[in-house]
């Protein structure tokens, strides 16, 4: 939500059409400060994490808490008076307000949730409590949208699309279209749809920002609504960010900090998939026999194959450069360490500084200090993994690695090819974006070996030609047998092809050993990687991809990804 912010901080000067409806302004100074639409924001983001997995109820009741609570706290940011007489009151009620300020605070909803349908419904509660005329929760429900939508890859014309057929707003206009006639309004049927717009023809964090202010008027929400949904599309520039930070008090920074995490959790590719350790959890717990508890170790072990991380509670040392396991001291006097398998279990208890790690990892880590174990889950259906536990999972592996390791990428490492080679092994154990990503690293720091055919000019085919009928006409071509022949002109190297059925591949090999009987029919050359991607997408026959190790163990490096390997950083 630091999109939102951002937006209202720099917004915030120009307000009333005070930023001569242009793009060309500068983006701080020292009027520029976060208002009523800040404030809010931080209020329905701690609301909504204090009241999660609670009921429909409890939630509206956190909001009003909440919002009240900050609001009081920052009495002069700006507020309209109807919502200035609805934080003062005992008993807030909702007035039927169709006003931009249900939009302005919603960003937190749309980041928080699984689901379009749960971001929807929580976006209509964070409006009702005050806005629930059906413009105001049209306006909230239409920007929660927007920022989920875009935070789940889908491009603008699928935004535009999906807020037009569901909340009828006209998109159909440009920023130029709209700018002359637009001024102050503060409904949402006339400041959202605008927002949008900005959002929609914006390149970047920063011009979707410049080109929301353009329009004047109401521009502080303009610019939160907007960059809301701009963060969730292109991300904030570091240099942003630290600017809002710093004009930021410590108890909103705090609210962000505590969001920023959560809302980290919630994109965790890593812990997706670990409702299938929760699943076998469940299954032990009630039924606690061997069988079971061999469905909770394959259980592990499936997702420790596919990358999957634990969240782990931890304790920072002062400088963070360290940090230690967090621990539950039982009462027979052991200390257990903890792991969370998604953030639903973790949030089911106290707050904590966390990291997200890999299981494998994880587990060895236990393995080699005093702790006894980890309790997984200790907030919902607790269940131990002992350090036996521990020896038995990898022991069910046999030892095989199932992720490629991070070493510093050196050439003596790299030398020979055999770290090319396990790496490559790996990957046909266990193919993850992960372990194709450090393949695609080690390949662009290696050399392989390329089989070729030496090719001769036409002139040095000539002179050998000759002296083979030289030695016909003389006693037989037996009596060359044990002597040199020596090229003048350069000799051609020219890779062989492999086919498949219809398909070509260019061959390469981790090491001048691993061509086997193949290669005794070619010379054999050392390139970089690079180079054999160079040679094979330049090849004549159309080459689907790079072979390595053909005859052996084969790994095949689609063209597709020819491109991403050469743009890789060294």
């Amino acid at each position: 939500m630091i999109g939102a912010i951002l937006g209202d901080m720099i917004g915030s000067p120009y307000e009333f059409d005070r930023g001569g409806k242009t793009k060309i302004f500068p983006l701080f100074s020292r009027e520029s400060r976060f208002t009523d639409d800040s404030v809010m924001t931080v209020a329905v983001a701690e609301a909504l994490m204090d009241a999660k997995g609670k009921s429909d109820d409890e939630i509206r009741k956190a909001l009003v808490a909440s919002m009240q609570k900050w609001g009081r706290r920052y009495p002069d940011a700006g507020y309209g008076g109807m919502f200035r007489r609805w934080l003062r009151t005992d008993d807030p009620q909702p007035y039927g307000s169709y006003g931009n300020g249900s939009a302005m605070r919603v960003s937190p909803a749309g980041w928080l949730y699984k689901t379009l349908e749960e971001t929807r419904r929580i976006a209509r509660m964070t409006a009702e409590v005050t806005h629930n005329h059906p413009e105001g929760i049209k306006g909230a429900e239409a920007t929660a949208s927007a920022i989920f939508l875009a935070r789940k890859g889908r491009d603008k014309d699928e935004i535009r699309e999906y807020i037009t057929a569901e909340f009828g707003y006209d998109l159909t206009r440009t920023i130029d279209e709209i700018r002359p006639g637009y001024h102050h309004v503060e409904s949402c049927q006339e400041t959202v749809p605008e927002a949008i717009t900005a959002f929609l023809e914006g390149e970047d964090f920063e011009d979707v920002i410049r080109t929301a202010v353009s329009l004047g008027g109401d521009c502080d929400t303009l610019t939160c609504i907007a960059g809301g949904i701009a963060e969730a599309f292109y991300g904030v520039p570091e240099e942003l960010e630290n600017e809002c930070r710093a004009r930021l008090p410590e108890d909103i920074l705090s609210v962000l900090d505590r969001f920023k995490t959560r809302r980290s959790l919630r994109g965790n590719t890593f812990l997706d998939g670990n409702e299938l350790i929760e699943e076998a959890i469940a299954g032990y717990t009630a039924d606690p026999s061997e069988k079971s508890l061999a469905a909770v170790i394959e259980a592990i072990r499936e997702r420790m194959h596919k990358d999957g991380h634990f969240i782990i509670p931890v304790i920072s040392s002062e400088d963070g450069a360290d940090f230690s396991f967090r621990s539950i001291r039982l009462k027979n006097g052991t200390e257990w360490q903890v792991v969370f398998t998604t953030a639903e279990e973790y949030e089911k208890g106290e707050e904590s500084e966390i990291i997200s790690f890999f299981i494998d990892a994880t587990l060895k880590a236990c393995a080699d200090n005093d702790s006894p174990g980890f309790i997984v889950n200790p907030w919902g259906q607790p269940f131990f993994i002992t350090k036996e536990l521990i020896n038995e999972i990898f022991a069910a592996d046999g030892d095989t690695e199932y992720h490629v390791p991070d070493d510093e990428l050196t050439p003596e490492l790299l030398d020979g090819g055999a770290y090319l080679k396990r790496a490559i092994g790996i990957c046909n154990r266990n193919m993850t974006n992960l372990n194709l990503f450090k393949l695609m690293k080690i390949l662009r720091e290696s050399c392989v070996w390329i089989p070729c055919s030496a090719v001769f000019s036409d002139s040095d085919n000539e002179r050998f030609a000759n002296r083979i009928e030289e030695a016909q006409k003389n006693g037989g071509i037996e009596q060359l047998i044990g002597t040199s022949f020596t090229n003048e002109d350069q000799v051609r190297m020219v890779p062989d092809i492999l086919q498949s059925g219809e398909s070509f591949f260019f061959p390469v090999f981790t090491s001048n050993e691993e061509m086997g009987e193949y290669g005794k029919s070619f010379s054999h050359i050392e390139r970089h990687f690079l180079e054999a991607v160079s040679l094979a997408r330049n090849n004549d026959r159309n080459v689907e991809g790079i072979v390595i190790n053909a005859f052996t163990e084969p790994f095949t490096v689609g063209k597709e990804l020819f491109g991403l390997i050469e743009e890789m950083s060294k």
